[in-house]
């Protein structure tokens, strides 16, 4: 599995007074279901495998109902660095997609490109669905990369065996977070933490530090550990089916911590799951 990377990977995107979420190989990265003004980037290494790769860039008026407006925009760039550097001034940007979805036929537009960089957009597979207010836009990647977890598991059915079955691997991990397991935790996600390690150029033990829940554990006066629903949840399914992933209502996942007297806030815990060799393995 180790491999150098001669280059990392982020995507920057904004909009402007409109709600948000933005997905890598169908997996979702970032949710924010309010308006808001929003310039955000991510690190994306750890999902881009060689050859044509696509991220997903949904945003939408709220309501969902009320139409666009002229000034609104969706700006998506994928931007890329040298391991060590730093990505917020280092960065440099292999190209940038713009759409305006409140012009009437508008279309997605390529406004800049550098013909030098490891990824570049695939013009012709860029569009804009308006009916599911989502931007996708595939781009390749000519540089050379690990093979990745998401990439190796087995593909999976969306049938009510791979949600039972998947359910029952939550549980097994909601048992650790009720038990303040944190070792366990980070054992049974040693995959994740082994490409992450080789993705962001850091140790392994920098990356079971960030995944530390020991926070949550020593402050049970701040963070309570809600349970699991007992009625059937949601089966999701991206990167070919390769990967899954359990919601409740709308894009909530069933392990979360409530924050202790407040009202709405909660940490959500968001494990992406893949199935080797029969068994259930925390991918990222």
């Amino acid at each position: 599995m180790a491999q150098e990377i001669e280059y990392q990977f982020g995507v920057r995107w904004s909009v402007n007074g409109l709600a948000s979420s933005i997905d890598i190989q169908d997996i979702m990265l970032n949710f924010k279901g309010v308006q808001s003004e929003q310039n955000t980037m991510l690190p994306i290494t750890e999902y881009v495998k060689n050859g044509r790769n696509a991220l997903q860039f949904y945003a939408w008026p709220v309501p969902s109902a009320e139409p666009f407006e002229e000034q609104h925009e969706l700006r998506l760039s994928v931007e890329y660095w040298e391991p060590g550097d730093n990505p917020n001034t280092d960065a440099k940007t292999a190209f940038e997609v713009v759409m305006m979805p409140g012009i009437e036929d508008a279309t997605p537009e390529i406004v800049a490109t550098n013909p030098a960089a490891p990824v570049q957009p695939r013009e012709s597979d860029i569009n804009w669905d308006q009916d599911n207010f989502r931007l996708t836009v595939p781009f390749n990647n000519r540089q050379s990369m690990p093979t990745w977890c998401w990439e190796e598991g087995d593909i999976l059915q969306d049938n009510a065996a791979t949600r039972d079955s998947l359910t029952r691997a939550y549980r097994r991990l909601h048992a650790l977070f009720a038990a303040g397991d944190n070792d366990a935790l980070q054992d049974a996600a040693s995959t994740r933490t082994e490409e992450l390690a080789i993705a962001s150029n850091t140790p392994e033990e920098y990356v079971r530090h960030r995944f530390s829940y020991d926070m949550y554990f020593d402050n049970p006066d701040v963070y309570q550990l809600d349970d699991l629903p007992e009625e059937p949840m949601t089966l999701n399914l991206g990167a070919g089916n390769r990967v899954a992933w359990l919601t409740t209502q709308g894009v909530n996942v069933p392990i979360v911590f409530s924050h202790v007297g407040t009202k709405d806030a909660a940490t959500f815990i968001r494990p992406y799951f893949i199935n080797r060799n029969g068994q259930w393995e925390i991918c990222r």
